[in-house]
Parts: structure tokens; C-alpha cells; sequence
């Protein structure tokens, strides 16, 4: 009997100790759980800030070389080199292009002949002419012979400037078998190989290839009137252009020209700016944006990354006076600087504006509020808000 009571001890003993060890851990949870549930979230906010911005007008525009030359011969011939490689940087007077010389030497020594002929033409009828000239007042010799001796000296010394005028022409003529580049910038390619034959000349010369000046570079859009009022008469002003593969405009110039008519049609007027372009990233004929400056205002900025999505609204969340968080309805203008966000309606400067752990934010609950340091970041590589 004792060992059977023993036993019944034992048995109903163990899940005896086990639902007292159960409720003392449970009890012990629920006080850990009920003591952190009064701990608040640390929360950071920042206070907005009026800085002044600058204003720009958008537009989206081509951009165009700056010069461009189409390269022809000016004397007919064949092409006996090639001196450059398609999408070369040349400079202005580099030869490009050498046309056969050998018949062009012809030409010249030919000149210099004729005029080493002429020269001596000269000579003996200039001798002629002072002889007779010497003579006259003895009778020996009539007055129109000496006069005809005169003319014959004249026609000499007009022979001698006719050949001048060859030897030079042939002169030139053999200079320009040297193709030379007109500006510097970049070369296409050749449009005719060594060996063919080229014509020269003004009217239907053998077009070769063409060069174009890309730094700088010119940018051309179209405004509108309204934009005609407010930058016609105001020379370099300043602009700023991105690529559509950039985010930010980089890349400072100043506005040029605007055109002296509006298109009656569209209601619009072609500008023009002018960009550095060192690195010749810029291809003539390539797309940009570009912004231009109209003046500057001061505005209320915030964090970006503070702007949430409530529905088709935009808001921020808000520390109340006794650390609860609202949210608040806020109206957006431009991004300032890829980093801050200009606000035209719905915040104070003495807003407290959540930064962080907004995922976890609600409107309604407490939180501990951490204020941030914010200050707008000056030395940006941007030239011009997004």
C-alpha cells in the first residue's frame, strides 16, 4: 500500500510541477511584455527650413556643333593620300587630303618660264623705246615711230604682269593639292579613298569630308512668347543642360541668342546656349534638357526620404506638442538638389517632421521624439535642381 501511494504521488505530482512552472514563466512574460509596451519608439525629426532656390524654365532641345565645314578640293585631280583616321580630333591646318602634285609642278614651271620670257620682252623693248626716244629731237626718227615703240614697251610690261599673275595662280594652285582642315574639331570619315579623282572648283566640287567644332557646343529650343519677354534682353544668362542619361544638370553655359521673330504658327522662339565641352561627351545632333534660370525665391525645404503616400496625397508625418504623430497633408513643388523637397503648402517652420522608422509609424501613436541636425548641403555637383 505504501509503494502504491508512493506511486500516485508521483504521478499526479509531475504535471502538478509542471503547470505551477507553466503559470510562474507565463506571469514572468507577461510582465516583461507589459513593462516593454510602455517603452516608446525613439523617433528622429527635423524642423523645416526656408532657403532661398533658384527658378528655372524647362526645356527639352538638340544640340549642334558650334561650327561645321564640309571639306572640298579646290582643284580637280586624283587623291594620292589619306591623312587622317575616320573620328579624328584635327586641328585647323592639318592636311587631310594630297591630291597628285606632278602635273600642278608642270603648271608652275611653265609660269616661271613665261614670265622669265616676258621679262626679257620687256627688257628689248624698253631698250628699243628709250633709243629711239633718245633720238627724236634730231629728226632722225618720225614721232609715231616713237610713240608705236612706246605702246610696244607698254604691251611688254603688261605681258610680264599677265605672267605674274599665271606663276602666282600656279602657285596656288599647287598649294591647294594640300587639302588642309579649315577649323579644328572632329572629322568624319572619308567620303572618297586615294586613288579617285576629285573635281574642284565652287560649284560642283567633290564634296571629301566634314569637320564639325564641338567645344563648345551649342543647344538649340524653342520657348515660348512669354519666354521671349523674359530673357530677350538678357544676354548670358545662365543655363543648365543634362544629358538623358544623367540625372543631374552638371553641365553650366549661358544663354547666347534668341531669335529675332516668333514662329506665327507655333507661338514659340528659337534660343540658343552655349556649353563647355572638354570631355566631347556631347555629340552634335544628341537630345538634352535644359533649364534656365528666371531668378530666385525662398521656400520652405524638407527630406526627401520624409514624404510618404496616403492614397493619391502626399504627406509627413507630425510630433504633436504631447509626442503624438499625425499625419499631415502636405502640397510639393520641385526637387532641390536630389536631396530636398520644396514645400508649397501645409507646413510651418516649427513643424516637427518625422525622418525615421516610418514604416513603423502610426497615426495616433506615442513616440520619443529625437530631433536631427538639418542643414542644406551647399557644395553640391549640381548646378540646377532636378
Amino acid at each position: 500500500m505504501k509503494k502504491r501511494s508512493k506511486l500516485i504521488q508521483i504521478v499526479f505530482g509531475v504535471p502538478l510541477l509542471a503547470v505551477l512552472v507553466f503559470a510562474i514563466h507565463s506571469c514572468s512574460d507577461s510582465k516583461a511584455a507589459e513593462h516593454g509596451g510602455n517603452a516608446l519608439m525613439a523617433t528622429p525629426f527635423v524642423h523645416p527650413v526656408q532657403n532661398s532656390v533658384d527658378d528655372w524654365d524647362e526645356y527639352i532641345g538638340r544640340f549642334a556643333a558650334s561650327e561645321r565645314v564640309e571639306v572640298r578640293s579646290r582643284v580637280n585631280g586624283y587623291i594620292e593620300s589619306v591623312n587622317f583616321k575616320d573620328g579624328d580630333i584635327v586641328k585647323k591646318g592639318e592636311v587631310l587630303f594630297v591630291i597628285d602634285q606632278r602635273p600642278f609642278y608642270i603648271e608652275l614651271k611653265q609660269a616661271e618660264a613665261e614670265k622669265l620670257r616676258a621679262e626679257a620682252d620687256l627688257n628689248r623693248t624698253t631698250s628699243d623705246y628709250n633709243r629711239i626716244e633718245s633720238v627724236k629731237d634730231s629728226r632722225a626718227v618720225s614721232l609715231e615711230e616713237v610713240e608705236q615703240r612706246k605702246q610696244i614697251a607698254k604691251s611688254s610690261e603688261a605681258q610680264l604682269m599677265a605672267a605674274n599673275a599665271r606663276l602666282e595662280q600656279a602657285k596656288l594652285n599647287l598649294s591647294y593639292t594640300e587639302i588642309k582642315a579649315p577649323i579644328s574639331g572632329k572629322i568624319s570619315d572619308d567620303f572618297i579613298d586615294a586613288g579617285n579623282y576629285v573635281t574642284g572648283g565652287v560649284a560642283n566640287a567633290t564634296p571629301l569630308t566634314t569637320i564639325v567644332k564641338i567645344n563648345p557646343i551649342h543647344f538649340y529650343f524653342e520657348g515660348s512668347e512669354n519666354d521671349f519677354v523674359n530673357y530677350n534682353s538678357n544676354s548670358n544668362t545662365p543655363v543648365a543642360v543634362k544629358l538623358s542619361t544623367e540625372g543631374e544638370y552638371s553641365r553650366a553655359g549661358v544663354l547666347d541668342f534668341v531669335d529675332n521673330e516668333v514662329n506665327r504658327n507655333t507661338g514659340t522662339i528659337r534660343g540658343r546656349a552655349v556649353f563647355d565641352n572638354e570631355d566631347l561627351k556631347i555629340e552634335s545632333g544628341m537630345f538634352g534638357r535644359l533649364r534656365l534660370m528666371k531668378g530666385n525665391s525662398s521656400a520652405i525645404l524638407i527630406p526627401e526620404e520624409a514624404i510618404s503616400s496616403n492614397q493619391s496625397n502626399k504627406v509627413v508625418y507630425v510630433i504633436a506638442e504631447d509626442s503624438t504623430v499625425h499625419a499631415k497633408p502636405i502640397k510639393l513643388g520641385k526637387l532641390f538638389k536630389m536631396k530636398y523637397r520644396i514645400v508649397k503648402e501645409g507646413l510651418t517652420l516649427d513643424d516637427k517632421i518625422v525622418t525615421g522608422n516610418l514604416l513603423k509609424i502610426r497615426p495616433g501613436m506615442k513616440v520619443a521624439p529625437s530631433e536631427d541636425n538639418f542643414k542644406i548641403q551647399q557644395n553640391t555637383k549640381s548646378v540646377a535642381y532636378k
